[in-house]
C-alpha cells in the first residue's frame, strides 16, 4: 500500500460528518460482501465469500464511509481509482458519496493520469457521468447451463488441443479479430497477449477439463490457426476467458463450434459455463442463440483530471 494511503488511515475528512476510515482487507469483507456483493449478484452472479476476500485482499484499500458515527458505506479508493462503492441502510444518499468522492480523488490523484472508476453498475453511471466521468467500455456476464450437445466442426478445418508452439500465432489472432471489431477500444499489444496465452498453458494444462474445453481451430489447406477458445476456472465455474475467430473466417460456423464443445466438456464436471462480452458485440446473438442469458451491464468509467 503506497506511503499517502498508510497515512491517512485514522479517517479523511469528505466534509458534512462523513469521512472514511481505512479497514483491513478481511474486516472491510464483512460489509463489502453483504452491501456490494450480495446486492449486486444481479450483475456479476457470481462473488462468493472467498472470491470477495481475495478481490479485497488484492485492492487493500477498502474504507469504510462514516456518517457522525454511523457506517453508511464503503469503497475502494486510492489515487487515481475507485471501486465498488456501496451504501449501507438506510442511508441512501448514493449519488452524494460519488460527489465528494470524485472531489477528493480529484485533489489526490496525480494530474498526468487518468482517474479510474471500475465496475460501475448500469443503474449508477448517470451518478458518475454527473461529475463528469466517461464511460470506457461496458460489459455483460453471460451464463447458461452445462450440458452434454454436439459440436460440429466446419467442413475444411481440423481442431485440436493448445500447444505452447502456437503461442505467438494466437496472440496474433486474437489482436486481429480484436482489430476487426469496432466495439474494442483498447487493444493489447501482442506481447500483451503472448503473456495472456503463456500464463493459460502455464496455469491450465494440468487442469484436464480446462485443457480439453481449450482449442484452436485450423485452416486444412494452410495449416493456419483461424479459431481459439482459452478456458479458465474462476470461483468453481468454467470462464471463457478468450475466444476469437480470423475475420476471414467468421460466418462458418467456428465460433459456434468452440463454444458448443465447451459446454459439452464443461458438462463432466460443472453445472455452468459463463463468459463476459463487451456491449454491442455482434457475437451477443451467437451466445444467446446458444442459451447464454445476459445479467446488467457493469461500466468502466474514466476522468481526465484537468488543473
Amino acid at each position: 500500500m503506497s506511503e499517502q494511503v498508510q497515512s491517512i488511515h485514522d479517517g479523511i475528512d469528505l466534509e458534512d460528518g462523513l469521512r472514511l476510515v481505512y479497514q483491513e482487507p478481511k474486516e472491510f469483507n464483512r460489509y463489502y460482501s453483504i452491501y456490494y456483493g450480495q446486492k449486486y449478484a444481479d450483475y456479476f452472479f457470481r462473488r462468493s465469500p472467498a472470491a470477495m476476500i481475495e478481490i479485497a485482499s488484492i485492492f487493500d484499500c477498502g474504507y469504510v464511509i462514516m456518517k457522525d458515527e454511523n457506517m453508511v458505506g464503503g469503497v475502494f479508493l486510492k489515487p487515481n481509482f475507485m471501486a465498488d462503492l456501496f451504501v449501507i441502510p438506510p442511508y441512501e444518499d448514493y449519488e452524494g458519496l460519488v460527489h465528494k468522492l470524485v472531489n477528493y480523488l480529484i485533489k489526490i490523484s496525480k494530474t498526468e493520469d487518468e482517474i479510474t472508476f471500475r465496475d460501475i453498475i448500469e443503474e449508477h453511471v448517470p451518478a458518475y457521468e454527473q461529475q463528469g466521468c466517461q464511460v470506457r467500455e461496458v460489459n455483460y456476464w453471460m451464463i447458461r447451463p452445462t450440458q452434454s450437445m454436439k459440436a460440429v466442426l466446419p467442413e475444411g478445418y481440423s481442431s485440436r488441443s493448445i500447444s505452447s508452439e502456437d503461442t505467438n500465432d494466437i496472440a496474433r489472432l486474437i489482436m486481429k479479430s480484436y482489430k476487426a471489431n469496432s466495439v474494442y477500444k483498447q487493444i493489447g499489444t501482442k506481447e500483451d497477449y503472448v503473456n495472456h496465452v503463456e500464463e493459460f498453458i502455464e496455469k491450465y494444462q494440468n487442469n484436464i477439463i480446462m485443457d480439453e474445453c481449450s482449442r484452436v481451430i485450423a485452416d486444412k489447406s494452410t495449416n493456419t490457426i483461424v479459431g481459439v477458445c482459452l478456458h479458465m476456472e474462476f470461483e468453481d465455474y468454467p470462464l471463457i476467458m478468450s475466444l476469437a475467430v480470423d475475420p476471414d473466417h467468421q460466418q462458418r460456423g467456428i465460433g459456434r463450434f468452440l463454444l458448443t464443445h465447451s459446454i459439452n466438456i464443461s458438462s463432466k464436471e460443472y453445472p455452468a459455463a459463463r463468459l463476459a462480452v463487451l456491449q454491442d458485440n455482434p457475437a451477443i446473438k451467437l451466445y444467446e442463440d446458444l442459451g447464454f442469458i445476459r445479467n446488467k451491464s457493469v461500466a468502466d468509467m474514466y476522468l481526465v483530471k484537468i488543473d
